[in-house]
């Protein structure tokens, strides 16, 4: 039986493509029709090469089009190899669509048709332009969805434009990351859930110039040695006193060094450190004892209504603090490893736990539950 504190997962960003004219590269086209066979122009077409290396940041590229009068669009120059092709059906219709594909060495040319069809759940939300900031022709939202349980892997990427300030856009069900890419820069990438979440999704951009860089960097290598240890720890399998020495360590380090920089400067906020800068500091503070995670709660609590912290972050915080006191946790994301399985600490109300947790941008309990048993599947002889 152990205690869960899980390494922190990096989801892939969405990145628009610069499309030059590759070698053994070809022609992606097709048209985009909707369920009786019409054309629909002005659809966002999407397309992701699932065979061409990534960056060196670990990304892919995104080539995002716009469908003609005739419903035609075309990448030229498209990589080689498997790919797959999305589209929304446009501001005049409802729908969303996507399709698999594959660019080979002996065609040119490869077609790749779209059938939109309605779906269930409209999403929507702002984009908080930075001050000054003035809207673009080229302004889009891209979205990515993430399939049941494998949360590292994306299915399908979508866009929608913007227009005054709002993007929507009909979805099927699933959780998803979304981001604004604009002339300004890109967005913080938000997570939310359909069918269940409550309030618009609103893209705002982060602190290009805090106060204190320095300290936002002395933060993230903070979080690099906690994260090493911990994915030592999980790599081993040991989840005896022995087996987190090292992490304990690391954390009574941070610990100090965080306390040293409150007393200095009071408790940070984006204009100090920056966004990356805040998640840090929140994983830290997550990391850290009972007495120090209370005192953090309310502080970072109100970075989360400023937009500074994503709230379905708090709610690691949160459900932690109620589970060290004996109390039971709102959002169900603390629990213990037996045997390979995941078992909840008491819940609040749990019959209502995926509606709480969808309200917030968490995916549903069993999803979550299968993320953490992948890091920590049955060692040998278990029962």
């Amino acid at each position: 039986m152990s205690s869960i504190q899980t390494a922190r997962r990096g989801p892939a960003l969405l990145a628009l493509a610069c499309t030059p004219l590759l070698a053994h590269a070809g022609q992606l086209a097709g048209t985009v029709r909707d369920g009786a066979g019409q054309p629909v122009a002005g659809a966002l077409v999407v397309a992701a090469s699932q065979t061409e290396p990534k960056t060196a940041d670990g990304r892919r590229r995104r080539w995002v089009a716009t469908s003609d009068a005739a419903g035609r669009y075309a990448f030229e120059g498209f990589p080689l190899g498997l790919c797959r092709v999305s589209a929304n059906a446009g501001p005049d219709r409802v729908g969303l669509a996507a399709t698999p594909c594959q660019v080979e060495a002996s065609s040119s040319s490869v077609t790749a048709d779209i059938v939109v069809t309605r779906q269930p759940e409209r999403a929507s939300g702002h984009v908080l332009r930075p001050d000054g900031a003035k809207a673009a022709a080229g302004d889009v939202v891209l979205l990515a969805r993430y399939p049941s349980g494998e949360a590292l892997d994306v299915t399908d990427v979508v866009g929608t434009p913007i227009v005054d300030g709002r993007w929507s856009l009909d979805l099927p069900a699933g959780t998803w990351m979304v981001k604004a890419i604009t002339a300004a820069g890109d967005s913080r990438m938000r997570q939310f859930v359909v069918p269940g979440q409550k309030l618009p999704v609103e893209l705002s951009f982060g602190v290009s110039h805090p106060a204190h860089p320095e300290t936002a960097r002395e933060l993230h290598a903070m979080v690099e040695r906690d994260q090493d240890a911990r994915n030592r720890l999980i790599a081993s399998g040991d989840q005896t006193p022995r087996g987190w020495e090292p992490v304990e360590r690391i954390d009574r380090a941070n610990l100090a060094r965080m306390t040293q920089m409150i007393r200095k400067t009071g408790w940070p906020t984006a204009a100090d450190i920056g966004d990356d800068g805040m998640d840090d500091f929140w994983l830290l503070a997550q990391h850290s004892p009972q007495e120090f995670l209370a005192q953090a709660l309310p502080h970072l609590k109100a970075a989360a209504d400023r937009g500074e912290i994503r709230w379905s972050s708090m709610a690691l915080m949160i459900d932690r603090d109620l589970s060290r006191r004996g109390l039971p946790q709102v959002y169900g994301s603390q629990g213990k490893i037996i045997d390979g399985h995941f078992v909840l600490d008491p819940v609040e109300d749990e019959a209502h736990l995926d509606e709480r947790r969808a309200g917030i941008g968490m995916s549903p309990i069993a999803d979550y539950k299968r993320l953490i048993e992948m890091d920590y599947p049955p060692r040998a002889g278990a029962r």
